[in-house]
């Protein structure tokens, strides 16, 4: 496969997960076609991303190349992402019976503003009669701002998202990349669209907290690509104590630097993630809350079987293959979403050292975002804000892959978009 088809092939399937994770899904009664179609083109990014030369990642002067051309996008996306946040925020209050991570999130800051901080994962008597606090403190800690100086909880996901569509934007190369820069400039003003003026479809502004995991995961990308072990450990930290879903990549990237036989950053990479644990867990929460983590994902059936029999249309009006398996093999979905989250990225990054017919790049990267495809793919609630984070991670990995070029000057060469 020549260059230009292997950029083909990453901008097309770029396209298409990203449309079916979005507008794909008024389709309605046809989402379980959106479903694999989503898949397969998740798949085929990540072969994308295999065949590809190695990403790299842009100087600062390569960033200010097209910033004439960013710079009027960026304060449009500023504006608009206010006057539509606002909008959906004076229509849709912060209340616990309708939705409660937020409310939860601020009562676990409003502990922590106070020096409570051995209590913060205490059960909260006003949220449905006590309600144990479940989420991790890389969740909850950005929205420490907000509450100390009284704002509505939500502008810090829409800041998070903000910074997510900032850093995509300016990996983006637009001057001299042929449509590849334009295609990717419209796929992500669409998304952008989709996710400030649609929310009534997937209520990401108005309920979640996923903004500040797609920061993250936007980072944890560029972490990867840059091939920095203390920066990876440091990051990969972030995610995982805000989101499990990266967590099937953890034993294959020690495996791809055991592979290498880069045994530092095996272990810096290892010493910083659980260095940033100890700290910023394990030490100011205690054991207790540790092991009020661990008995998390054992709830996780009876939630699914709850919102199979009070809101099936999560599951219908969604992506993920959880619909398939319907409400009566809960248990089967579940044991097939452990055991194919750390098998399958295991296997795959074996299979990519151990084949000899290709030489694959970017290995660590495909593997990372196999491991979220993976997961939200079999997620035991498929609520479709919690697909975008997987839809930033190719976002992100794409604009770096399709800023290379090649020459030919007797052999093949890559070089970074703007050298």
């Amino acid at each position: 496969m020549n260059f230009n088809a292997r950029k083909n092939l990453l901008l097309f399937s770029l396209a298409a997960e990203t449309f079916l994770g979005s507008y794909g899904l008024l389709l309605g009664t046809q989402t379980a076609i959106v479903s694999i179609l989503y898949l397969i083109a998740s798949l085929c990014f990540i072969s994308g991303v295999l065949l590809s030369q190695k990403a790299v990642l842009p100087t600062w002067p390569d960033l200010k190349k097209d910033s004439y051309l960013k710079s009027p996008l960026l304060i449009m996306m500023l504006v608009l992402a206010y006057l539509t946040s606002r909008y959906w925020m004076d229509q849709i209050p912060l209340d616990p019976d309708f939705a409660d991570m937020l409310p939860i999130i601020k009562v676990m800051n409003e502990r922590f503003l106070s020096g409570e901080w051995r209590h913060v994962y205490d059960p909260i008597p006003e949220i449905w009669n006590g309600t144990r606090p479940i989420y991790l403190p890389a969740m909850w800690f950005p929205y420490v701002p907000a509450v100390f100086m009284k704002l509505d909880l939500r502008w810090i996901t829409v800041a998070a998202l903000l910074l997510s569509f900032s850093i995509v934007l300016f990996n983006i190369r637009i001057k001299g990349n042929r449509y590849f820069g334009f295609g990717q400039i419209a796929i992500g003003a669409l998304l952008f669209w989709w996710l400030f003026a649609r929310n009534d479809v997937h209520s990401l502004i108005s309920m979640s907290e996923e903004g500040v995991v797609i920061f993250y995961f936007v980072l944890l990308s560029l972490a990867i690509i840059s091939d920095n072990a203390f920066l990876m450990g440091f990051v990969s930290s972030c995610c995982l104590l805000s989101r499990y879903s990266m967590i099937g990549w953890l034993v294959p990237c020690l495996l791809f630097y055991a592979f290498r036989r880069d045994y530092r950053k095996l272990v810096i990479f290892s010493f910083t993630g659980v260095a940033c644990f100890i700290l910023f867990f394990l030490i100011p929460f205690g054991f207790k809350a540790l092991e009020q983590m661990i008995s998390l994902p054992s709830l996780y059936v009876s939630f699914a079987k709850h919102v199979w029999e009070f809101s099936p249309e999560v599951y219908w009006l969604n992506p993920g293959l959880a619909k398939f398996f319907g409400p009566h093999r809960i248990g089967i979905l579940h044991t097939t979403l452990l055991v194919m989250s750390f098998a399958l990225p295991i296997l795959f990054m074996c299979f990519c050292f151990y084949q000899k017919k290709w030489k694959f790049q970017n290995i660590n990267l495909a593997c990372f975002k196999l491991s979220l495809v993976v997961f939200y793919q079999l997620i035991d609630v498929p609520y479709g804000y919690l697909f975008y984070t997987s839809t930033f991670v190719t976002l992100i990995i794409g604009a770096r892959l399709l800023s290379l070029e090649v020459w030919k000057s007797g052999s093949l060469e890559v070089k970074n978009q703007f050298s």
